[in-house]
């Protein structure tokens, strides 16, 4: 562009891309910018980079020049001195051109990995009866666990096998004066029941199954109610059940 580097006055700024990747400046200088006849004195950031642009004029001179850009339509129209509108037409096909030959030219590939955490290393284990009657109830142990300690801790397993809750029928209940659930509904609100939902063959086994399980437990007891009802909602688990 024929511009003398001693013009440029030094600047400690950085200039921040799109790709949010910052580049010191070299400066700033300014820069008589000729368009539809008029004359505007403009302020431009100078860097060293790669660009098939030579100067990129920004919202002040759009502000300077009472400009309106449109993207869609590649034109800026601005007032002249004489009263009328000026239209400064872009090439479509050369802007185009220009942008693939820029993307190519960079052709940097950013990869952003998550952040993960170091997962803690997998401790072997071995399974242990604790219930000479039930051998299918078993327990896991660390298996780098000297003889002396696993013998320890399989006579404190045993010893204290009634810990361990293997069925429903284990958990006979907790005292309401420890903890109990209730269902948080806005009393002012009017209870609705809803319509009888058919479940398909295998749902209507799961559903039948889980309740004969958990009444047979005692954990649940048959209640009615009028002016509430709502339909089980079945969901398997990871295990396929």
């Amino acid at each position: 562009m024929l511009i003398d580097l001693n013009d440029i006055k030094p600047s400690s700024r950085a200039l921040t891309g799109f790709n949010g990747s910052s580049t010191s400046l070299l400066g700033t200088i300014c820069l008589n910018v000729f368009a539809g006849g008029i004359n505007k004195f403009v302020k431009f950031s100078v860097i060293d980079t790669k660009s098939q642009y030579n100067t990129i004029l920004g919202n002040p001179w759009l502000h300077m020049m009472k400009a309106i850009p449109s993207t869609y339509h590649q034109c800026i129209k601005f007032p002249t001195k004489e009263g009328t509108v000026f239209t400064l037409k872009g090439n479509q096909r050369l802007a185009r051109s220009m942008l693939i030959s820029n993307l190519k030219s960079q052709q940097v590939a950013f990869i952003v990995e998550p952040d993960k955490k170091p997962s803690p290393p997998k401790e072997e284990t071995v399974q242990v009866g604790i219930i000479p009657d039930y051998p299918e109830r078993t327990v896991g142990i660390g298996s780098d666990l000297s003889d002396a300690l696993s013998t320890e801790l399989t006579f404190f397993l045993r010893a204290n096998k009634s810990t361990f809750a293997w069925t429903t029928a284990d958990m006979p209940g907790i005292d309401p004066a420890v903890t109990s659930h209730r269902l948080n509904v806005d009393p002012t609100y009017k209870p609705i029941k809803q319509k009888r939902r058919k479940l398909g063959p295998e749902r209507a086994k799961a559903v039948n199954d889980e309740v004969d399980r958990l009444l047979g437990a005692g954990s649940i007891a048959e209640v009615k109610y009028p002016d509430w009802l709502a339909n089980p909602v079945v969901v398997k688990k990871k295990n396929g059940k």
